[in-house]
């Protein structure tokens, strides 16, 4: 293990928060290594760490070390913050992708890669074969990067014509389609409902998606109530689900 690591994982430690931790952990199944560092106060260190020039960044970037979920998160979050040329931000972005191994490091890094913003529709074609993987992670990992940048006048027509095609069997890669088709609902309901109900998306899916949108506060009663009377009638039925 390098300095700057052990300097990084003690700092890390001291940030952690064992009633947060405690919490956290409950949240991420199948995952032993998290400390309970709040994300405003790790995104802050990031940014501490980011500014320090004594920091070989790109050299961190690169580390794979995964004693603690929230060291894997940092480097995330330091991806986001680089001022990177294209072809550095999608390399960086190639380089974290293996290390998303559960949901909460997935999703925060998608929220930290704002420079996709810049690059839309070369980030767009970069996801595409990401949206195609059978690895639980990097799927859901296209897909919340569809859910955070892509749900757009623009490319609402794209997206819901991918989303509507996918399919996994894993619960994670499901609840991240269903989260992303539950935006576009909320963006865009009668669109999205069209493009659902013309589909082939599997059952789980489906009730996940409404589940979502019913949980929403945006969307309105009667389109609550419309969506609880389509799974009825399609006859759906998920042990998972439960309206209230």
């Amino acid at each position: 293990m390098t300095e700057i690591e052990k300097q990084i994982i003690t700092k890390l430690e001291a940030l952690s928060d064992e009633s947060y931790r405690d919490f956290n952990a409950k949240l991420i199944p199948n995952i032993n290594n998290v400390l309970g560092i709040r994300i405003p106060v790790l995104r802050h260190y990031a940014r501490e760490l980011y500014g320090q020039e004594e920091i070989d960044i790109n050299a961190f970037l690169k580390i794979n070390n995964d004693k603690y979920m929230e060291f894997t998160m940092l480097q995330g979050f330091i991806t986001g913050l680089k001022k990177s040329a294209k072809a550095e931000f999608f390399a960086d972005i190639k380089t974290f992708i293996p290390k998303i191994n559960n949901w909460a490091v997935c999703d925060t890094f998608c929220a930290s890669l704002k420079q996709t913003k810049k690059y839309l529709p070369e980030t767009f074609e970069f996801l595409q074969p990401y949206l195609q993987s059978q690895n639980a992670y990097e799927l859901r990992f296209g897909v919340v990067m569809l859910l955070t940048y892509y749900i757009t006048d623009d490319y609402i027509d794209r997206v819901l014509e991918i989303l509507t095609a996918l399919s996994s069997s894993d619960y994670y890669a499901q609840m991240g389609i269903a989260w992303a088709l539950s935006i576009c609902y909320v963006n865009y309901f009668d669109k999205t409902h069209t493009a659902v109900s013309n589909s082939d998306l599997s059952p789980e899916i489906q009730h996940k998606t409404v589940r979502k949108v019913i949980e929403s506060l945006r969307p309105a009663t009667e389109q609550k109530n419309f969506l609880r009377n389509y799974i009825k009638q399609q006859n759906i039925s998920s042990r998972q689900t439960c309206f209230h």
